[in-house]
């Protein structure tokens, strides 16, 4: 298998590369030559690029995407393994044998002496949770996985065959008349079509999924001599798009897998078939793709499995797909009616079956098989097996080799990493082969295979001894020994293939990951150099850093050369999302796994928030538990439930909901132990510690110096995680720290219940903190059960009764502490989590706004200009539209449907269309939106999910016009077009402001801003960008047109004022009216532009600001403040006004200087026709530092006039 990125492209270029391939299908009936037209740039694969780094990094480019934030094209490793078809299996399984369902292995075993122990584990259930972690070491090394049992952990499942809704066909597809293919009886078989060197032809497979999560891809090919040995699957999910190329001329009639890629739930993301290829004269093939693994549903006669098909032996993982194809053979996956016997020498035998030996040659293909061994209970270790003691054609050519090289490469890695795990491994020398003298194993027998691969079976450990069955649970042994065995692969392949496997093997994966922002639109991410050690892999020669819009899925990253570099600038990031980051080490044998994930909003504000990973353990103890038909529970080891290394991600994104003015930094607690972070640099920190305990340290004896010092001066300080207390406080690792830095105490290690809440009256009153029991991230099975110390107060509490948070305000300058006995990651409730984030940082007195959102909709009843249509169109009548009606066209492309959008903010763009599907729609439907930054084309299939909003894709979106467009792809004979709603919800929405200068007010100086800057490209926003298209250009002007003479709030970078002792429910919205006289039309003082247009009145304007009730007492003076949208700050420094009786306080910037931007907005708003205004500089405790008293002309003249009588007054005072 070789991986490949994308050509060098832009969002721009993608919909080129779209809008060619929709041109070219409309022109093919008329014979039009088309590629001519486009100059789109071909694809290039990385197989055999040994320098690791691609001929494009595809987030290096930022201005110009720079509203993107992160590029969409995924880039997929290639490696060592390049050209490699590797079969796999997990041995056994949940089997049926005619008596009813049950294991194959038992999970209850004799250890010897009599003595039966539960193992909490059961073979056939750790031989697929093995192979899961062998297919990604494989993956990431660039090899061709074909699995003969399901990868990874997902019961939903969508098939979709050819003639199935969400398959749709682009460009010239030919029926095939084989007689195998993936469908029913009667259908057409596969499609196929011949190669191109730019794309002509695509097919598209969009499933509608149930649920969010990782979804492992598979594909179903026929193979055959004349397929591209590069077919290449383009995977649209969640972060982007991979390519993955597969030669189908080696192999296929079975399921290949694509990788494992995060996909939203609906039918946002698809998978297609492209015929661009590097070979021409060949043919691509278009059947079926599987999106998950599904449930498992073939009865024997005693009902399903009533388990997922993970769990089941892969004999109904083959069975059922061959059942749901044409022309293949039982024979070739099974050869007795008992299905434990089938299950024997199913793997084999359908390998064989799906290995095409005519091309490549036996030293390109293996078979691996992973198993556990019992032996008495006193034998220990890893054991290879091979077959020709009995019968010499049982063995394949060069099958013990291959036993050796892995059982060796176990068994040496492992005792190397001595001190690393619960036990050390056991070291078998050279005694790791086996040849049973009784038997042959059917498994790896060569009577079935026919020399066309070599196989072997790894006896990992034995499920009948104490310290390997401890061992076999531990997740960190169990990825060592996939690590392991993917390089004795590689040292057999070089064996076989005289050395033309490269030698190196992928590296380890980095450490100590943090990320920080120190200017507006910039990211740093830092890493650690990869480990490099016989187990953990050889030196990396470049890291890839990837980014990511919601955490879980990444976009193509940006590859940084050199081992030494430890670092990457993101630059043209939008300063108002947050981004969150994966570093991975590469070399020339693949790529490492991925980093633990980290967060960083680019924002550049006075107030940041650091938040802390602590939490990096992973053992058994963790994991997830699955029923049992003997016991009541047993063990799986998928770290992905037990530790995924992105739980940062909720935390982040509640802050970025929740209190969208505050700037985000992450990092690793090791990175804070280093010094490389330093915690005063934070108004606040969030310490995650999730399930870390006494093995791992809460908080050694370092990063307890280090918290009390940043407490101590004045850092507010929140850790949650349910060992901390038991860790520090039981166990007295830091008992003082615990009790009177923190100020918590224990009470009980564990509170026995999932259930907590907020305390009536407290901090957290009314919000359900219930927290994770496994279903969803992980699970919190010990909460520790808190009391107060040292003055604090609970703020949280168990269903049990126990106490369960604390909340200690700062004293003598120390800072406030917050302590929860549970990870507050783990909250169930999404919205409950993030308002207990908000109200703690509240509490902490930082600014809480959240981030805005706004949707806009439109239908086919709209009014002209909001929604038109060209063509022939009718009116039809319907339940399942939004007004009872939609309208109807033929699919051709001269019909269209056009809804005009006028938005007068910008941010991330979500589009949402309803349809109504009718026995006629269309599969092909094509909607394109104009973004400000290039066009977005969607293609949807209208013959499913009627009446109901479907989400086509999110996006940037700039201020303005838009138009979303419906046509067809393609005229289908018979087919229609419907069209009923649209609708836009913009994230992150920002409202499109002209005040260039940040001086408060919309005036002249702001279009001088504008004119030096006209042409450039910007980070979104930044300078004159009113509009958030990222250019500066006439656009901009009209804005600014518009708006000359408005006064504004400061910008969110500045932080906004409080006043102190006024209470959130005291405010009311005030409205202000900005006076105008003779002085407020002037001549520009900076020449116009041609595009400019003649000089513009100042109008008046009213301005709502956030102001408490007045009063006219000068004992009880009238408090206002600016803000933006509410945000409010702790106060440094205030303003006060005085005329006659009435005065107004007014805070202002948290700042040592006096923004004069501020100042502007609050003076030209509140201090209208006020003789005077007096400045107060005052400290954090409102000691007076320092006062003086400046005049100011009244009546206020203009915006510009007051600008320059502050600055003057700003002058006199010094700051």
């Amino acid at each position: 298998m070789r991986f490949h990125s994308l050509s060098p492209h832009n969002l721009i270029a993608e919909a080129m590369r779209r809008t060619q391939l929709l041109f070219t299908t409309i022109c093919q009936s008329m014979a039009i030559v088309v590629s001519s037209l486009f100059t789109v740039g071909s694809t290039t694969s990385a197989a055999g690029s040994r320098d690791r780094k691609p001929t494009i990094e595809p987030l290096e480019s930022r201005l110009a995407l720079s509203a993107l934030g992160v590029t969409e094209t995924a880039y997929t490793p290639t490696g060592g393994l390049d050209g490699k078809i590797v079969y796999i299996h997990g041995g056994h399984g949940y089997t049926d044998d005619g008596s009813g369902w049950g294991f194959q292995r038992p999970e209850e075993v004799s250890i010897g002496g009599g003595t039966v122990i539960d193992s909490e584990m059961i073979e056939d259930l750790g031989n697929q949770d093995q192979m899961t972690l062998f297919a990604n070491y494989l993956f990431n090394a660039g090899a061709t996985v074909v699995p003969l049992r399901p990868i990874g952990n997902q019961p939903n499942e969508a098939v979709l065959d050819n003639d199935d809704a969400g398959v749709s066909f682009i460009g010239t597809w030919t029926d095939s008349n084989s007689s195998v293919y993936y469908g029913d009886a009667g259908d057409v078989p596969y499609r196929y079509a011949y190669t191109s060197e730019f794309e002509t032809s695509v097919a598209r497979y969009q499933p509608d999924l149930p649920e969010s999560g990782y979804y492992p891809i598979y594909t179903w090919v026929v193979a055959s001599t004349n397929r591209a040995t590069d077919q290449l699957y383009r995977i649209h999910y969640s972060g982007g798009e991979a390519e993955v190329t597969v030669d189908h001329s080696r192999v296929g009639s079975g399921l290949v897998y694509l990788g494992t890629y995060y996909f939203e739930a609906g039918s946002s993301g698809h998978v297609e078939i492209s015929n661009q290829s590097s070979e021409q004269g060949k043919v691509v093939v278009a059947d079926m793709i599987r999106f998950g693994n599904g449930m498992g549903d073939i009865d024997r006669g005693n009902g399903v499995s009533g388990r997922s098909r993970e769990d089941e032996a892969g004999l109904y993982w083959v069975e059922w797909h061959v059942e749901r194809s044409q022309g293949i053979p039982e024979s070739a996956y099974r050869a007795s009616s008992s299905d434990r016997s089938a299950s024997v020498s199913l793997a084999p035998r359908y390998a064989a079956y799906m290995n095409n030996e005519d091309v490549g040659t036996l030293s390109d293909r293996v078979f691996v098989s992973f198993h556990t061994n019992a032996g008495g209970g006193s034998a220990r270790g890893v054991i290879g097996l091979y077959n020709g003691n009995n019968s010499a054609s049982s063995e394949t050519p060069n099958q013990y080799q291959l036993a050796l090289s892995l059982a060796s490469e176990i068994n040496d890695d492992l005792v190397s990493l001595d001190g690393e795990f619960e036990h050390d491994w056991y070291d078998r020398g050279r005694s790791v082969t086996l040849d049973r003298s009784d038997i042959e194993f059917g498994e790896i027998n060569n009577n079935y295979i026919d020399d066309e691969f070599d196989a072997t079976i790894v006896e990992t450990g034995y499920h009948d001894n104490e310290l390997d069955i401890e061992l076999l649970r531990d997740p960190n042994v169990r990825d060592a020994i996939a690590r392991a065995t993917y390089q004795g692969l590689v040292e057999y392949f070089r064996t076989v293939d005289g050395n033309s496997t490269s030698a190196t093997v992928l590296p380890a994966a980095v450490d100590g990951v943090w990320a920080t922002s120190d200017e507006a639109g910039s990211v740093t991410v830092h890493w650690n150099a990869a480990e490099v050690s016989q187990a953990l892999g050889d030196a990396a020669t470049g890291y890839r850093v990837y980014a990511s819009s919601n955490g879980y899925g990444f976009d193509g990253g940006v590859y940084v050369s050199g081992g030494n570099t430890l670092d990457y600038t993101f630059t043209g990031l939008d300063p108002k999302q947050t981004y969150y980051f994966q570093v991975v080490a590469e070399n020339e044998g693949g790529a490492s796994p991925g980093s633990q994930v980290v967060a960083a909003k680019p924002l550049a504000a006075e107030e940041r928030v650091l938040i802390v990973n602590g939490f990096d353990r992973l053992g058994r103890s963790q994991n997830p538990i699955q029923d049992s038909p003997y016991t009541d529970s047993v063990q799986r080891v998928r770290p992905q439930e037990s530790n995924s290394g992105d739980y940062l991600v909720t935390v982040a994104s509640a802050i970025q909901q929740s209190a969208s003015t505050l700037a985000i930094d992450s990092t690793s607690n090791e990175a804070v132990i280093s010094g490389q972070v330093d915690l005063t640099d934070y108004d606040a920190v969030i310490w995650m510690s999730g399930e870390e305990s006494s093995a791992d340290d809460t908080f050694n004896q370092t990063e307890q110096n280090l918290v009390s010092q940043y407490i101590a001066g004045g850092g507010n300080f929140f850790a949650s995680g349910s060992e901390i207390a038991w860790d520090l406080d039981w166990l007295n690792n830091g008992r003082d720290f615990f009790e009177n830095v923190l100020r918590a105490s224990y009470a009980a290690d564990n509170a026995n219940t999932y259930v907590a809440s907020g305390v009536a009256g407290g901090l957290l009153d009314g919000l359900d903190l219930s927290f994770d029991d496994g279903s969803e991230f992980y699970d919190v099975d010990y909460p520790d059960v808190l009391t107060t110390s040292s003055g604090s107060t609970l703020i949280a509490t168990y269903s049990t009764g126990g106490g369960a948070g604390t909340y200690a305000a700062g004293s003598r300058g120390s800072g406030d502490v917050v302590v929860l006995g549970f990870p507050i990651e783990s909250v169930m409730s999404a919205s409950d989590r993030t308002e207990a984030i908000r109200r703690i940082l509240a509490a902490f007195g930082l600014s809480t706004v959240a981030d805005q959102q706004f949707e806009e909709s439109l239908d086919n009843s709209s009014a002209n200009p909001e929604f038109t249509s060209s063509g022939s169109w009718s009116t039809v009548r319907s339940s399942q539209a939004v007004n009872a009606t939609f309208q109807s066209a033929a699919a051709e492309p001269s019909n269209a449907a056009t809804w005009q959008f006028d938005l007068d903010a910008y941010g991330q763009a979500e589009l949402l269309v309803r349809w109504v599907t009718t026995s006629t729609s269309t599969t092909q439907a094509v909607y394109t939106i104009d973004t400000g930054f290039g066009p977005q084309i969607f293609y949807a299939n209208q013959s499913i999910q009627s009446g109901q909003w479907v989400s086509l894709g999110s996006f940037p979106i700039a201020a303005g016009l838009h138009e979303v467009t419906l046509t067809a792809t393609s005229t289908e004979s018979g087919k229609t077009l419907s069209a009923d709603s649209v609708k836009l919800v913009v994230s992150g929405a920002t409202t499109s402001l002209a005040d260039f200068n940040d001086n408060g007010t919309v005036g002249l100086g702001d279009y001088t801003v504008w004119r030096d800057q006209l042409g450039s490209i910007v980070v979104r926003g930044d300078v004159a960008d009113a509009n958030g298209n990222t250019i500066i250009d006439i656009e901009d002007y009209e804005i600014w047109k518009s708006q000359i003479g408005m006064v504004i709030a400061p910008p969110a970078s500045v932080a906004s004022p409080v006043v102190s002792g006024t209470q959130a429910g005291d405010e009311e919205q005030a409205v202000v009216d900005i006076a105008e006289d003779s002085d407020s039309q002037q001549t520009p003082v900076a020449p116009l532009s041609a595009n400019a247009a003649p000089e513009a009145p100042v109008p008046s304007l009213a301005v709502s600001t956030n102001a408490s009730k007045s009063t006219n007492s000068s004992s009880q003076p009238a408090a206002a403040w600016a803000s933006i949208a509410g945000v409010k700050s702790r106060r440094l420094f205030s303003a006060s006004t005085q005329a006659g009786d009435s005065e107004q306080d007014v805070a202002s910037t948290r700042s040592a200087a006096v923004r004069l931007e501020v100042l502007d907005a609050v003076y030209s708003t509140l201090a209208t026709k006020r003789d005077s205004i007096e400045l107060v500089l005052e400290s954090d405790s409102g000691k007076q530092i320092e006062a003086e008293h400046a005049t100011v002309d009244s009546p206020l003249a203009s915006p510009w006039r007051i600008e320059n009588q502050l600055t003057s007054a700003m002058k006199r005072f010094s700051m």
